[in-house]
């Protein structure tokens, strides 16, 4: 199995992740029993979803770089 694509894979789980917990906070939002003021609230939901957001563009790059050397093992090992 490729290194390189099982990180990205687990790069995408994790963004995923970071989603669904911003998702929570935002679905909590108007709970009144909740310790977290409104403003540390959107600022964690904006938080989660750019970190998110930049796994998922760091994991499509490592897919894409980890699909080229794949094709060049393979372009090697044809020319030999």
């Amino acid at each position: 199995m490729n290194a390189g694509k099982t990180r990205a894979s687990l790069y995408i789980v994790v963004a995923g992740y970071l989603l669904y917990q911003a998702y929570g906070l935002y679905q909590g939002r108007n709970d009144p029993d909740t310790t977290m003021s409104p403003a540390v609230m959107v600022l964690f939901i904006a938080l989660f979803v750019l970190a998110a957001l930049g796994l998922a563009v760091f994991a499509v790059y490592t897919w894409r770089q980890s699909a080229r050397e794949d094709k060049e093992r393979q372009d090697e090992n044809n020319l030999k």
